[in-house]
């Protein structure tokens, strides 16, 4: 059996994603439309590549 994997990466994809959260909510507040749309689109991508990152953990066993 292969050694467990760090799991670090998926506290520092946690971390960026509250942190577009945070953005978002001051971009709205701030009344910047773009920059808050931004802000979604890359929260989105944050969580579409945590959860392809898990899949490939729990495929291979690194879990």
């Amino acid at each position: 059996m292969e050694k467990k994997k760090s799991k670090a990466v998926f506290f520092i994809l946690a971390v960026l994603a509250v942190l577009m959260m945070v953005a978002f909510s001051v971009f709205i507040a701030e009344e910047m439309i773009i920059l808050a749309v931004l802000s979604v689109i890359v929260f989105i991508a944050i969580f579409g590549a945590g959860f392809t990152l898990k899949k490939k953990y729990r495929e291979n066993g690194w879990l």
